[in-house]
């Protein structure tokens, strides 16, 4: 006898007004037949849709939507997500928000009784508890990651057919106060004196770079030679080193503002040189022993610095020096403010540390922008009262 049963998803895709309509159907966890449609502008995005949405369904109903728990929800979702092919820094972002931050506080919840309030004061909590007790809270950017998350979980239950709609969409984000990047920094003096500290360290190239470039570590560790021209001072940043599971991972960048040209002092240029020379000579030393790859940052025997070895490095030499602890994170922060206290544009900033907007930057040194406006009106006051 033939099987007449329809399978557990079907799908189409019609011209609709000039666009690609793409229409599946599939059964849900509670045994309901249900629709769902898109408009695309091209067939060939209403194709690669329609196989995502088919491919979900074919996975089948993770359980009954009645009894599901969030937690158990969200546990399956990363396994699905694990074998969609997705980017691993991006698998590891969803990763760390739902483990470190939305199961432990939400998971025991039953995934229906999921309300807008419920991820609001989720998220509140999140970047005001945290301030409150002392222990810093979540900046917007991480805050913003736990609602990414949330609502991209959730809209792939809708589709799923465990919720009829996303309580994502009707939650506002909380008003985040930004932390002040600029309130533990080096001063300029702070800098000069990590440069001259480090003068005879094996990475004194390295920790002027970083001191006078800004860029990102993920940046030092993803630079190669042939991105370093020491005849023009220009490095061209074109890839990243982030860590990803504990492992160094080499991606580009993230933004196309992050690809970018920087550009070289002549002190920093000629200690890259000497850091250069040094390289070939620990080649030279380790024979076949050396790990070839081009990378500026490297053991001796050229094998390139994880991230995490080079910010437990930073900071053991920082310490040495005398002065503030702060992380490799905030030696940017300190090129930036150093910068900008010199009379640099905020655009020239932006552009150096590769932001996306000049809003990025007028946000994050807010607290540096009245200092500078004092100090510009004093110099034009000097200059009307001739002094």
């Amino acid at each position: 006898m033939t099987d007449t049963r329809r399978p557990k998803g079907t799908g189409s895709i019609r011209e609709r007004e000039g666009r690609h309509q793409a229409t599946y159907s599939f059964v849900d966890a509670t045994g309901h037949r249900r629709r769902r449609s898109r408009l695309f502008r091209t067939k060939t995005e209403a194709r690669s849709w329609l196989k995502d949405r088919l491919a979900e369904v074919q996975s089948g109903p993770i359980a009954d939507a009645g009894d599901l728990a969030l937690g158990q929800y969200l546990s399956e979702w990363l396994v699905s997500l694990s074998r969609g092919g997705l980017e691993p820094t991006t698998l590891t972002w969803y990763r760390s928000a739902v483990t470190r931050h939305i199961i432990p506080t939400l998971g025991s919840m039953r995934l229906i009784n999921l309300s807008p309030l419920t991820i609001e004061t989720f998220l509140a909590d999140k970047a005001i508890k945290g301030r409150l007790d002392g222990s810093g809270g979540l900046g917007p950017a991480s805050v913003r990651r736990l609602q990414v998350t949330l609502h991209k979980a959730l809209d792939a239950a809708v589709r799923k057919g465990l919720l009829t709609r996303n309580p994502a969409d009707l939650a506002e984000f909380p008003k985040v106060p930004r932390i002040d990047a600029t309130a533990a920094v080096w001063t300029p003096e702070g800098l000069a004196e990590f440069v001259m500290g480090t003068s005879d360290d094996r990475l004194a190239g390295v920790w002027r770079m970083a001191s006078m470039t800004g860029l990102r570590r993920s940046e030092l560790c993803g630079l190669t030679w042939p991105d370093v021209d020491l005849e023009t001072g220009i490095i061209s940043v074109r890839r990243a080193a982030v860590v990803v599971d504990g492992r160094r991972h080499v991606k580009s960048p993230k933004t196309s503002a992050s690809r970018r040209a920087v550009e070289l002092d002549s002190g920093t240029a000629q200690a890259l040189r000497e850091w250069r020379t040094r390289q070939l000579q620990e080649r030279l030393r380790a024979g076949e022993a050396w790990q070839y790859g081009d990378w500026v940052v490297t053991d001796e025997l050229g094998a390139p610095f994880h991230p995490d070895w080079l910010s437990t490095l930073f900071t053991r030499r920082g310490e040495e020096a005398g002065l503030p602890r702060i992380t490799i994170r905030q030696l940017r922060h300190s090129h930036a403010t150093a910068l900008l206290r010199a009379g640099a544009h905020p655009k020239v900033v932006q552009e150096r540390l590769g932001h996306s907007s000049i809003r990025v930057t007028l946000d994050v040194y807010s607290a540096v922008l009245p200092n500078m406006q004092r100090e510009a009106v004093e110099r034009l006051a000097r200059t009307f009262d001739g002094r």
